[in-house]
């Protein structure tokens, strides 16, 4: 969910599966490792929209989950989209930042 900072009003909530890793954001984008999925979020700040998933199970094969621990935001220069770093136990992954 996203509360309003001067009112502390709910913006909008979303349905969730279980706690979440620590979350990371970055240009109105909120990235995140959803606890009992541990699939990769990447989730509009201003809507509440998940703009994308990513399950590791594709990437590595079964049973393979990210960890909820490290999820990292590299800034992009100028009008470069910025990365994210996310962690199975085997492996390292980056991927395109949304924007």
């Amino acid at each position: 969910y996203r509360l309003n900072p001067e009112t502390g009003g709910v913006v909008w909530t979303g349905e969730g599966a279980g706690t979440s890793s620590r979350m990371s954001y970055m240009n109105g984008v909120v990235y995140f490792v959803g606890g009992s999925t541990g699939k990769l979020h990447a989730v509009d700040a201003y809507t509440g929209e998940t703009v994308w998933r990513l399950d590791a199970e594709l990437i590595e094969g079964s049973n393979a989950e990210f960890r909820t621990n490290a999820v990292y935001v590299i800034p992009g220069e100028g009008n470069e989209k910025g990365k994210v770093v996310a962690l199975t136990h085997m492996h390292a992954y980056c991927f395109e930042a949304y924007r």
